[in-house]
């Protein structure tokens, strides 16, 4: 037996996954692997051949050969430590400047090549790579790309899509069929362009050194030109991100109506432009508004059999920071469509130091995550450090720290089409577990509540208690890991397959849910741990075919905007505009109006869940029922006065999440998001109320003036202020 070791920071990007995904979850337990066995205590275990195996451990480590010749513990005194055990043969440590598997490996190497190159971890090699890096899931998704390829086509058929749409289907459905792990138990994974068109056999003979020489079925997909079409056809919305990288990121509005009309209340490209010199442009669900997108995002849903959205990112070149450090609730699958974009991806930060703040929505509104503390004060260690260029692919999981800029990109001095061109597009593919409650943690707390059990573990039980802080950061990091954890993907699927995990997903749960607590758990009977994972895949097979509907009613509308256009194209002068005047049936086509069903459905859908769990239970009104609304008017979610602090749920690009209320200025409102982000001016209708007004106390009855911009704290003072004064009289 022979041991080769050596420190080095480059250990991440080697872990690929043989052993891996056979490790997962089984921490502490022998691992049997061809002609040895490995003890599995740190974070990656990982097979290169059938000969030679790395393990980064910064702790203690066990080997021992299946073969009886003894065992063998390591322990690293100051970072970390890269082992590789062999079994005969000649083996070699790894350095970034030579290949890391002897000349008798190199055989066993060559099927990957095609995909895994190299060239492309070394900066030296690479100029899009700033630093190493390399594909931090094993290379079999590019694999599984291509054995996806034919069941894309298929599917491209059967919704007469072109080949990008296709290429956007075999990328997601390569990344379900390789069962990679979501959330933290994920990893990042970065895919240059060259290497997706080889899995996908379009050009089989290019390899990621040709990366500017290959034609991409995601480079030039959506560029400024499609936005300026989109802005002009529609009613679009959009937010502007802040830039400073010491601070949260917080988003403001793009636009603002100019005046009473329809016309005047729509955003315009000359808006868009100006937002672009401060910050990026951010189209939230954006997939679901574009006809042009909602094929892709439909592919996306279909492929991952989950209900997702898509949102696009715009960026003008030579920006120092486009987004601060922040998490995000959703795994994103990030594809770069136009110019280019430098993303740092970090490992996510210790929850135990904050247990406050929600690992999700790290960076966002008030909580800050600035970019020179990641490494130093939360324990980050930076993943990736790399250059998007049209047509690559970067996956983030959810909870991982990451920032970007378009800080060496010239921004396109000269003409205005020149600056166009420079502009930075991506499309960021939303896996929406933990927003639509597809994660153990969410069924948990709904078991709970379905059996009538308080949460005397974790706490966090009303409606608007947002389940990702306070004592669930507490817990073993393993712990919290299983709990936190997405439900496996093809758990909504409708067929067999689906139902046949309901079983293992549901003991699971239990499992999970007797280490968070034995006392809460036993007392839920055996039964509610099955029928909360049936009610969740009810739920998410409806919003998933919600979603499904509102991309096909995108599609549609595009193909009918389509043949008007071919039917005017003859016209020119007064009868051109005529025939392409707004009218009001084209105005209810426009997406403003379009999606609203399908969002009502979803925020009907997601009610009756909380219901469901509610139903023939005994929690009490702080545990989150309703209280009496005896005297209230039917609507009065939508009509009761709001103050600051009020838990709500409030429109955000159709569908309503929870918030709560930051601010009131006249007959407008702030909120802030349930992640962290922020939104104003807010008419009522758009905030739901989540608890009926208390009955008016003499307090509240009392006249102070106009509150508007003053914390609860000095309103307060007021009220004390006015009780005296109405004390003498």
């Amino acid at each position: 037996m022979e041991l080769l070791g050596c420190s080095t920071a480059a250990v991440e990007p080697l872990i690929l996954s043989y052993v891996a995904r056979l490790g997962q979850g089984l921490k502490g337990q022998w691992v049997e692997a061809p002609k040895y066995m490995l003890w599995v205590h740190g974070i990656h275990v990982a097979q290169r051949t059938h000969e030679v195996a790395y393990l980064k451990q910064s702790n203690n480590l066990t080997m021992r050969s299946s073969s009886g010749d003894g065992a063998l513990t390591c322990t690293s005194m100051g970072g970390p430590l890269l082992l590789l055990f062999a079994f005969g043969g000649v083996s070699e440590a790894f350095s970034p400047q030579h290949s890391f598997i002897s000349a008798q490996h190199a055989s066993s190497q060559q099927h990957r090549t095609r995909y895994h190159h190299p060239s492309s971890a070394t900066a030296s090699t690479d100029a899009s790579t700033t630093t190493p890096v390399d594909h931090l899931l094993d290379s079999t998704i590019l694999e599984r790309i291509e054995s996806a390829t034919p069941s894309a086509v298929q599917w491209g058929e059967s919704f007469d899509q072109s080949s990008s749409e296709v290429a956007f289907y075999a990328l997601f459905a390569g990344l379900k069929s390789c069962d990679a792990a979501l959330g933290l138990k994920g990893r990042p994974f970065y895919l240059k362009q060259a290497d997706v068109v080889a899995a996908m056999n379009t050009d089989s003979g290019s390899t990621s050194d040709d990366n500017d020489n290959v034609s991409s079925p995601f480079a030039g997909f959506f560029t400024f030109d499609d936005l300026k079409t989109a802005v002009e056809d529609d009613f679009l919305d959009a937010n502007r991100g802040s830039t400073n990288n010491a601070q949260g990121w917080k988003v403001t509005g793009v636009s603002k109506p100019r005046g009473s009309s329809f016309e005047d209340a729509r955003m315009t490209l000359d808006e868009v432009k100006t937002s672009l010199t401060k910050g990026t442009v951010i189209f939230n669900a954006i997939g679901a508004h574009i006809p042009k997108l909602a094929g892709p995002t439909l592919a996306c849903c279909d492929a991952s059999s989950l209900p997702n959205a898509l949102n696009m990112y715009v960026t003008a070149a030579g920006m120092k920071t486009s987004a601060p450090p922040h998490t995000d609730r959703q795994d994103v699958v990030v594809v770069q469509t136009q110019g280019r974009k430098h993303w740092r991806v970090y490992t996510p930060p210790n929850p135990a130091l904050d247990s406050m703040a929600d690992m999700y929505a790290r960076g966002k509104g008030e909580d800050a995550l600035p970019l020179h503390a990641l490494e130093s004060t939360h324990g980050c260690t930076k993943l990736i450090d790399v250059t998007l260029e049209a047509g690559d692919v970067l996956f983030v999981p959810a909870g991982f720290p990451h920032t970007t800029d378009t800080a060496e990109e010239e921004k396109g001095e000269g003409s205005a089409e020149d600056k166009e061109d420079a502009t930075s597009i991506h499309l960021t593919f939303n896996l929406d577990t933990h927003v639509w409650d597809l994660d153990y943690l969410s069924a948990r707390r709904l078991a709970l509540a379905r059996a009538g059990v308080p949460d005397t573990a974790l706490g966090q039980t009303r409606d608007t208690d947002n389940r990702y802080v306070g004592q669930a950061n507490l817990l073993p990091s393993e712990i919290r890991a299983d709990l936190f954890e997405a439900l496996p993907l093809g758990l909504l699927e409708d067929d067999d397959v689906g139902a046949a995990m309901v079983d293992q997903v549901a003991a699971n749960l239990e499992r999970i849910s007797l280490q968070v607590d034995e006392t809460t758990a036993s007392a839920v009977p055996a039964s509610v741990w099955k029928e909360t994972i049936i009610r969740l895949r009810q739920q998410g097979m409806e919003l998933y075919d919600t979603h499904r509907d509102m991309h096909l009613a995108a599609i549609d509308e595009g193909r009918i905007r389509k043949t008007e256009l071919e039917m005017t194209a003859h016209l020119t002068g007064e009868a051109l505009e005529r025939a392409r005047a707004m009218t009001p049936e084209k105005m209810q086509r426009l997406s403003l109006f379009r999606v609203r069903d399908y969002y009502e459905k979803i925020n009907a859908s997601k009610g009756a869940l909380i219901n469901w769990s509610k139903t023939g239970t005994a929690v009490t009104d702080d545990g989150g029922v309703a209280a009496s609304v005896v005297g209230l008017p039917a609507n009065w979610e939508y009509t009761a006065p709001l103050q600051v602090g009020d838990e709500v749920e409030a429109d955000l690009g159709g569908a309503f999440f929870p918030a709560r209320v930051s601010a009131v200025t006249g007959n407008t409102y702030s909120v802030e998001y349930f992640d962290g982000d922020k939104d104003t001016g807010l008419e009522r209708s758009m905030i739901k109320l989540m608890k009926p007004p208390a009955a008016a106390s003499d307090e509240d009855e009392l006249d102070i003036g106009d509150t508007t911009g003053l914390t609860p704290k000095e309103i307060k003072k007021l009220k004390k202020k006015a009780q005296k004064r109405a004390a003498k009289k």
